[in-house]
């Protein structure tokens, strides 16, 4: 698994999936592309003391989401401008609004949520990587799609 070529396929397969994920737990598009490039410099870095190549996906993922929860810790500067903002115009993007509405669940519901949305992993995938049964994993996306109805339901009248 240390070839070159193969981690280059690694990064093609899962760098979209991954940047979606980690903007459903920022909202942050830059602070995503950022996250996950760091993750799989890490994972890179890491690869010769991985036992189970298979399992570098499940390993992938977790690194981005303690990535993402350090950077949240961190305080940011917000630039000052000297004239006032312009309203912001409305949005035809609903997926913003929804990694926004993602973003806004409590951590648990909020992973779950994105592995499953916005990296495509699969109930089982998702609870290999987060190491916890599926049966948690679905009551878990039950939960978090309560919470997101309410907020989302005039997308899906549209």
């Amino acid at each position: 698994m240390g070839d070159r070529t193969v981690f280059m396929q690694l990064v093609e397969r899962y760098r979209a999936p991954l940047i979606s994920y980690v903007y459903g737990l920022t909202g942050r598009r830059d602070e995503a592309e950022e996250l996950a490039q760091e993750a799989f410099c890490r994972v890179w870095e890491k690869l010769p003391t991985l036992r189970q190549p298979e399992r570098v996906v499940s390993w992938l993922y977790p690194i981005a989401h303690n990535l993402s929860v350090s950077a949240a810790r961190k305080p940011r500067l917000v630039p000052i401008a000297a004239d006032p903002p312009a309203p912001a115009a409305p949005r035809a993007d609903d997926s913003a609004e929804i990694h926004r509405a993602v973003a806004a669940l409590p951590e648990d519901h909020r992973t779950v949520v994105a592995l499953r949305h916005f990296a495509g992993l699969s109930h089982e995938e998702i609870a290999r990587t987060l190491e916890i049964p599926a049966g948690t994993v679905r009551s878990r996306l039950s939960r978090a799609y309560e919470r997101l109805r309410p907020q989302l339901a005039h997308l899906l009248e549209e």
